[in-house]
């Protein structure tokens, strides 16, 4: 990243855009200051290091980062997100659908809080009691369309639209029988299915979530998938490095290591 801006300015433009105003942002930036060193350090760094990296639009690095407070259960920092991804250009049916493909990856519990933080940011920022619009509802599909639509997903995630879907089938249920027909059925006729958020983003949601619970050996197949559906080389480091400030370094270096690893495959 090449900006001749000095750290403090590039933090405090974050600061900015993070808020939605001059002056929030402003105000941020003192509470920062008053923190001592942890502050100097969320400012400095958090913001004028890592949030103003130009490698990762601040739309996608806002999608990234309520991806990880929602998989930890930080309920304190996310309404300060949320509302960040607002600023940052998330519609609310985007952050909506982030909570619903959480639940399929980090739990329905850790989904359910999130959507009751998002929930009463929309109904502050409309001054009501509670949010004016409903999320989008599920659409009930017999089981048929739920299996033909989570075999087209599986299509685009391993990236063979040639897919032998009846094979690929009979092989998931062969390995982890009614755990993969949920798999199928559920996690991706279900959820990775609905059009209120694509792929693309779908992954990066992913593998946040992953990076933030430490699961190797699933974010390294869907390392390959965010691949398949869009995300650069160069996005999914961008999640790593992001992680560094909202997870710590030795989830950040595992999560590089995994990508790093499956970059290497796909070169070789």
């Amino acid at each position: 990243m090449s900006d001749p801006k000095t750290r403090y300015e590039r933090g405090l433009d974050v600061c900015q855009t993070l808020t939605g105003s001059e002056e929030a942002g402003r105000a941020l930036v003192e509470h920062f200051e008053s923190q001592g060193a942890l502050g100097s350090f969320a400012l400095h760094t958090g913001a004028g290091e890592i949030w103003s990296r130009s490698e990762l639009a601040r739309r996608d690095r806002s999608l990234v980062v309520i991806s990880f407070l929602t998989a930890l259960g930080r309920e304190l920092e996310l309404p300060a997100h949320i509302a960040g991804g607002l600023n940052h250009g998330l519609g609310r049916d985007e952050i909506d659908e982030i909570m619903v493909q959480m639940s399929a990856y980090a739990g329905t519990p850790f989904a359910l809080a999130g959507a009751r933080i998002a929930a009463q940011v929309f109904a502050q920022q409309d001054g009501t009691e509670q949010r004016t619009t409903p999320p989008a509802p599920a659409k009930q599909k017999d089981p048929e369309k739920r299996r033909a639509d989570g075999l087209d997903v599986l299509r685009t995630l391993l990236g063979q639209p040639d897919l032998d879907t009846a094979a690929t089938e009979a092989a998931i249920i062969d390995q982890q029988g009614d755990m993969g027909r949920l798999v199928m059925d559920f996690a991706f006729g279900d959820v990775w299915s609905r059009p209120q958020l694509s792929r693309r983003d779908r992954s990066l949601v992913v593998i946040s979530v992953l990076t933030a619970l430490s699961m190797m050996h699933e974010l390294e197949i869907h390392l390959r998938g965010a691949l398949n559906h869009g995300v650069t080389r160069e996005e999914i480091e961008e999640v790593m490095i992001t992680m560094v400030l909202y997870g710590g370094f030795p989830r950040a270096i595992d999560g590089m290591r995994c990508a790093r690893k499956v970059f290497g495959a796909d070169s070789a």
